[in-house]
């Protein structure tokens, strides 16, 4: 097997996601990446930024709403939503087929569609968002917002709930390094249009643009 990483073909519109799509991806890592080492400080070393912690947590909180929300409501979220959580025949077809790819050196192709990468991605977007409520929940019961909560049952959420997290990053950023190994532009997924282009409505081309069209959608 080579040691060279070799990425299978892209789709035609892997780096045509929206802006609010790219938007809340940044967002999303960047508010999980500073909660992940500050919480990880707290459980390993007693001692951690504790307000800023609590601050950007209910940044967090806003974020995973606008997120849930965009997936849910918009008509590229709920297709999106079909990537994060391809279970059905053809979603877990390509599954296989990107697990296949993978054992043989081949990585899977980035971008919107359902496979592999979806499905991590909507792990990763659930496992977040338990543990983000898991947080909201300990602090209302410690600043008297609600009473009832179990705080040790909380407590074990959040601290395994940071050690997943933790491991779903660190395999996320490995794979992005190999794909830029292996020449791979995924830095695209942040980099924001600055309008929607137009395509043809040949016969042809007509499955292509209701792709687009889909996927561009705001």
């Amino acid at each position: 097997m080579s040691m060279i990483p070799v990425t299978a073909p892209y789709s035609r519109i892997h780096d045509n996601r929206p802006n609010r799509a790219k938007l809340l991806h940044f967002l999303l890592l960047s508010t999980v990446t500073f909660q992940m080492i500050t919480g990880l400080m707290g459980w390993l070393y007693g001692w951690f930024p504790f307000e800023w912690h609590v601050i950007v947590g209910q940044i967090l909180i806003v974020v995973l709403l606008l997120q849930w929300g965009w997936l849910m409501l918009s008509r590229s979220g709920r297709i999106t939503l079909c990537y994060l959580f391809p279970l059905n025949p053809v979603g877990l077809r390509a599954i296989g087929q990107d697990i296949r790819g993978l054992s043989q050196g081949i990585l899977a192709s980035p971008g919107p569609r359902a496979g592999l990468p979806g499905l991590m991605h909507g792990i990763f977007l659930l496992s977040v968002t338990l543990v983000a409520a898991a947080g909201l929940a300990l602090l209302g019961g410690f600043r008297g917002w609600w009473s009832g909560i179990p705080f040790r049952w909380l407590l074990e959420i959040l601290r395994w709930g940071a050690v997943a997290i933790a491991l779903q990053w660190i395999g996320h950023v490995g794979m992005v390094f190999l794909h830029t190994l292996a020449g791979d532009p995924l830095w695209n997924m942040f980099k924001l249009r600055s309008a929607h282009k137009k395509c043809s409505q040949t016969k042809n081309d007509r499955t292509l643009c209701l792709e687009l069209a889909v996927t561009l959608d705001f």
